[in-house]
């Protein structure tokens, strides 16, 4: 396939045309268009040079796992992509390397991989957070030295064989808490207890210590993210059933709770009020006479 030339902001890419199958995605074959969501073929094996150049709206591409040659510069100028959803295959061989490598900005990854009854489901849920590169001209010395500030460049090399080293990704964590905000390590850290492929226990107990220490804030976080704030209500810090909100003050519970109302969040509401009840019942009054 050479050119795309009016995707829509959802373009599905064909598995066959023309009876044939779509194994190449040629180069600039989407460059410079609206589309906003784009899906990959199972397919497809070469995606050209510059294939998504100039995209301003792209957000989510999804692809599948195994093999798929990348092109240089095929993410080119795609400022708002965010999400990718990628299906493996059992050998979890893929080209999301390629894909985190050619975007420095915050990445949130689906990975998805076929359970025992052949249906897929998400596996894992990997944030790879921002970095940029500056660079400072040391005038006199004309000399001009690169500075790479943001844990996402760290994050984008750990992987090895065309597959994702879920523990060096995990042993990053360190990073991630010492020079990014809480709320970003936050999102790290539940996304792994909520999708825990790869995941070994000490870095379990790392991104609950994490979450324990940071209880109230991570909550006040989750206010806007329905499925986080039902998963944390539900589990505890190791990610087993329990409830990581067991550790929240009455105060703290109240300060929730007027934020929610605050943001019309009714279901969310309910559920503290709920909480509340149990975990902070009111005294009955006695009364003598």
């Amino acid at each position: 396939m050479t050119k795309i030339l009016s995707p829509g902001a959802a373009c599905v890419i064909p598995e066959t045309l023309s009876g044939l199958p779509v194994t190449d995605l040629g180069d600039k074959a989407l460059a410079q268009t609206g589309v906003e969501e784009v899906f990959l073929p199972r397919t497809l094996r070469r995606l050209g040079r510059y294939c998504f150049y100039g995209c301003e709206r792209l957000s989510h591409i999804h692809f599948y796992g195994g093999p798929l040659e990348t092109g240089g510069g095929f993410l080119t100028a795609c400022g708002c992509l965010r999400e990718l959803t990628v299906h493996m295959d059992p050998s979890e061989r893929s080209a999301l390397r390629d894909f985190v490598t050619e975007a420095s900005g915050r990445l949130l990854v689906h990975y998805l991989l076929p359970g025992p009854d052949g249906e897929e489901h998400e596996a894992a849920r990997l944030l790879f957070p921002v970095y940029y590169d500056e660079a400072v001209e040391n005038t006199p010395a004309r000399i001009t030295v690169s500075n790479i500030h943001g844990t996402g460049q760290k994050y984008r090399y750990c992987f090895e064989d065309k597959r994702v080293r879920f523990d060096k990704y995990d042993r990053l964590f360190v990073y991630e808490t010492a020079g990014e905000s809480v709320t970003a390590a936050a999102e790290i850290a539940v996304s792994r207890l909520m999708y825990p492929h790869g995941l070994w226990a000490e870095a379990r107990s790392a991104y609950g210590d994490f979450l324990k220490e940071h209880r109230m804030e991570v909550f006040l976080d989750s206010l806007g993210k329905m499925e986080v704030f039902k998963w944390l209500m539900a589990h505890g810090p190791d990610g087993e059933p329990g409830s990581l909100a067991d550790g929240l003050t009455r105060e703290e519970t109240e300060t929730l709770l007027l934020e929610a109302s605050r943001r019309k969040m009714g279901e969310i509401s309910g559920m503290l009020m709920e909480f509340k009840y149990h975990k902070f019942p009111e005294k009955k009054k006695k009364f003598e006479f």
